[in-house]
C-alpha cells in the first residue's frame, strides 16, 4: 500500500479496477474510490483503528488531505497531501478528493454539431497520449499543477502545457483542469501548434462537464481556441452553444465582437461591366439559402426593385443595369443565410458602371470557308475604331505535328503565333481593319479574306486580332480564328469492311468525283491513297484501320480536288 511499489502488473490490473461513485461531498469537496488500489507516497499522517468511511471523512474534512489508501484488514487510513499513479495492492482502498460545486448534473453532452470526424478523433488522441515525462516522475498531481501556473505566470507556455499535461495524466477524468490548460493555450497567439492543443484540451473538458455553469465555460474557452485557429464558423456556433444555457456578457461581447468581423456578411462586391448587359455580384461570406427564400425584397436599386436578382451560392447579382451609370445598391438587414444567421445591419454600396473594355474577338464558328463567292471573317468588336490582324498558313505536310501538339483550333497567345511563324507555317499578312465602332455595343466587321489571299494555297489558315495600339504582352492571349477555304465537304464512316470517305460540295452538296484522298498517319507517313467515284465516295481497307501503330487519333484524312 502506501510503503509498497506496484508491481510489474501495475499497467494491465489498474485498467481492472472499478471506479466507485464519489462519496457524499462535503463544501464542495466529495471522494472517489478505486478497490484494490494504492497512493504511493506523499504521506501527511496515518490514522489507526478507523473505518473507511471515517478516512474518508477525514480526509474531506482536513483541508491538506488530497488523497488516502486505505488498509482495510488493519483498519489503517493513510492521509496523502498529495497523489501520484495508481499502484496497484489487493485488498486495500485507494481514494481521492474531487472539488464538485453545487450545481445539479444534468448528463453527459451530447457532440457538437460543428465538431468534425476528425476533430473528435484528435482529442481522443490527446487523451490517450496522456503520460508523465520522464522528469515529473515522482512529482504529486498539486506539485505539477503549481509548476503548471507558476510557468504560465513566468510566460513559459510550453512549460505551463508540459506541467498541466502531466498533472492531466493522474486526473483525465476533470473536467475544471481540461478547461484551464485550454485557457493557457487560447493566450499563447502565433503559435499553431500550441492553438491546436488548446482546442483539443476545451474539446475534452467539454466532453467531461456535467453542470450548466461548467459546459457554457467549456464552450466559451472551446470558441476563443476555434477563433485562434480561425475556424471562424465553429466558434461563432461555440459562443452561440454557450450562451443558450448561460448568459454572461463577456462572451456575449465576444461572439458580438466575431460575428461583426467574421460572421455572414457582405465581404466584397463586382461589376461586370464588359459584358452587353452589364450586371453587379454582391459576395457573402457564407452560403446562401439554397431553397425556399425569395431574396428580391432584401434588394434595392436606387431605392426601387431591380429588374431581376438572381441569388446563387455565395452571390446575389442584379440585372439589366446600364453602362455608364451610377446607382445605389442597398440588401436590407435581416436577409437570410445558410448557417442560421441573417445579416444584421443594411449594406449600402455605391455601385459605377463604366463603359466596356476596347476588345475584339471572333465568332469561332466559321472553320471552312467557302471557295465560290466572296469570302469574309466576321470580327466581333467592341469600343474600338481598328483592329490588328496577323494572318498565318500552315502547310498541308505540317497538320500533322500541329495536331500531335494539341494547338489546332486554340487560342493563340503571342508566344504559340511565334511559334507556328518560325517553325511549323508563315506569317503571309498584317494589318489593320477599320472598324465603325458604336459606343457599348457590339460591333461586326467582315474581313475580306479574298484581299489577303489573292493566290490560295492548300493549307490551314489562322488569324489572330487585337486592338490597336492596346498594351498586351507575349503570354496573353489574342482573339484566333482557325479557317481553310475550300468547297470539299468530307465525311466519314468507320465499319468492318473499312473506312469510308462521301466528299460533296460545300456550295451545293452534290457529291464530289474524282477527289485525290490521302490517309496520312501521325508521322507524316501517307499510309494509303483513294479517288471518290460517281457518288463521291472512297473506301480504305479495313486492315489500315487496325494497324495498332495507327489508331484514328493518329490519323488524318486530306483531300484535293
Amino acid at each position: 500500500m502506501s510503503r509498497r511499489r506496484s508491481n510489474g502488473f501495475t499497467a494491465l490490473l489498474f485498467g481492472l479496477l472499478a471506479l466507485a461513485p464519489p462519496a457524499l461531498s462535503a463544501g464542495g469537496r466529495s471522494v472517489v474510490t478505486t478497490r484494490d488500489g494504492d497512493y504511493f507516497g506523499f504521506d501527511l499522517r496515518t490514522e489507526q483503528n478507523v473505518s473507511l468511511a471515517q478516512c474518508q471523512s477525514s480526509c474531506i474534512a482536513d483541508q491538506e488531505c488530497r488523497a488516502f489508501t486505505y488498509n482495510p484488514k488493519v483498519k489503517w487510513c493513510f492521509l496523502k497531501s498529495d497523489f501520484n499513479q495508481l499502484n496497484t495492492f489487493a485488498g486495500a482502498v485507494a481514494g481521492r478528493i474531487v472539488e464538485q460545486g453545487a450545481e445539479p448534473d444534468i448528463g453527459a453532452p451530447q457532440r457538437p454539431d460543428f465538431v468534425s470526424d476528425q476533430l473528435m478523433e484528435d482529442a481522443r488522441q490527446q487523451r490517450a497520449d496522456l503520460a508523465l515525462g520522464e522528469d515529473q516522475q515522482g512529482f504529486g498531481h498539486n506539485a505539477l499543477l503549481d509548476q503548471g501556473r507558476q510557468a504560465l505566470l513566468a510566460g513559459n507556455y510550453e512549460g505551463a502545457l508540459h506541467a498541466f499535461k502531466g498533472a492531466l495524466a493522474l486526473t483525465p477524468e476533470d473536467p475544471a483542469l481540461w478547461i484551464e490548460v485550454a485557457r493557457a493555450a487560447n493566450s499563447v497567439t502565433g503559435n499553431s501548434e500550441m492553438t491546436g492543443q488548446g482546442v483539443l484540451a476545451a474539446l475534452n473538458g467539454f466532453l467531461l462537464t456535467r453542470s450548466t455553469q461548467a459546459r457554457a465555460d467549456a464552450l466559451a474557452v472551446l470558441a476563443k481556441g476555434l477563433e485562434n485557429s480561425e475556424n471562424y464558423r465553429g466558434a461563432l456556433s461555440a459562443y452561440k452553444a454557450s450562451l443558450e444555457l448561460v448568459t454572461a456578457k463577456t462572451v456575449q461581447a465576444a461572439f458580438n465582437d466575431l460575428r461583426a468581423r467574421k460572421g455572414f456578411r457582405v465581404v466584397s462586391h463586382t461589376v461586370d461591366a464588359d459584358s452587353l448587359t452589364p450586371r453587379a455580384c454582391v459576395e457573402f461570406s457564407d452560403p446562401l439559402v439554397k431553397r425556399g427564400v425569395d431574396y428580391t425584397p432584401f434588394v434595392t436599386l436606387d431605392g426601387s426593385a431591380p429588374k431581376a436578382v438572381d441569388a446563387k451560392d455565395n452571390q446575389i447579382c442584379v440585372e439589366g443595369l446600364t453602362h455608364g451609370q451610377r446607382y445605389k445598391l442597398a440588401l436590407r438587414a435581416g436577409l437570410p443565410s445558410s448557417v442560421e444567421e441573417n445579416l444584421e445591419a443594411q449594406v449600402d454600396l455605391d455601385v459605377y458602371v463604366k463603359d466596356r473594355s476596347a476588345a475584339v474577338r471572333f465568332t469561332g464558328d466559321n472553320f471552312v470557308l467557302p471557295s465560290t463567292a466572296r469570302r469574309g471573317i466576321p470580327i466581333v468588336s467592341v469600343n474600338t475604331e481598328n483592329a490588328k490582324l496577323e494572318l498565318y498558313r500552315i502547310g498541308d505536310r505540317n497538320v500533322a505535328p500541329l495536331l500531335a501538339g494539341s494547338q489546332f483550333l486554340t487560342q493563340l497567345d503571342g508566344y504559340g503565333a511565334d511559334r507556328i511563324e518560325s517553325e511549323s507555317g508563315e506569317l503571309i499578312w498584317q494589318g489593320t481593319i477599320d472598324i465603325a465602332s458604336e459606343l457599348n455595343k457590339d460591333v461586326i466587321t467582315s474581313f475580306p479574306v479574298d484581299e489577303a489571299l489573292p493566290k490560295r494555297r492548300a493549307g490551314i489558315y489562322v488569324m489572330t486580332a487585337a486592338v490597336a495600339n492596346a498594351t498586351s504582352e507575349d503570354w496573353d492571349t489574342r482573339a484566333t480564328q482557325w479557317f481553310v477555304v475550300s468547297d470539299i465537304g468530307l465525311s466519314t464512316f468507320a465499319g468492318t469492311d473499312g473506312l469510308h470517305v462521301f466528299a460533296r460540295s460545300l456550295a451545293s452538296a452534290a457529291p464530289l468525283a474524282d477527289v485525290d484522298l490521302q490517309l496520312i498517319a501521325k508521322n507524316n507517313e501517307i499510309l494509303a491513297t483513294a479517288r471518290t467515284g460517281a457518288d463521291g465516295r472512297a473506301r480504305f481497307d479495313a486492315g489500315l484501320m487496325r494497324a495498332g501503330s495507327f489508331a484514328p487519333g493518329h490519323r488524318r484524312l486530306q483531300g484535293r480536288g
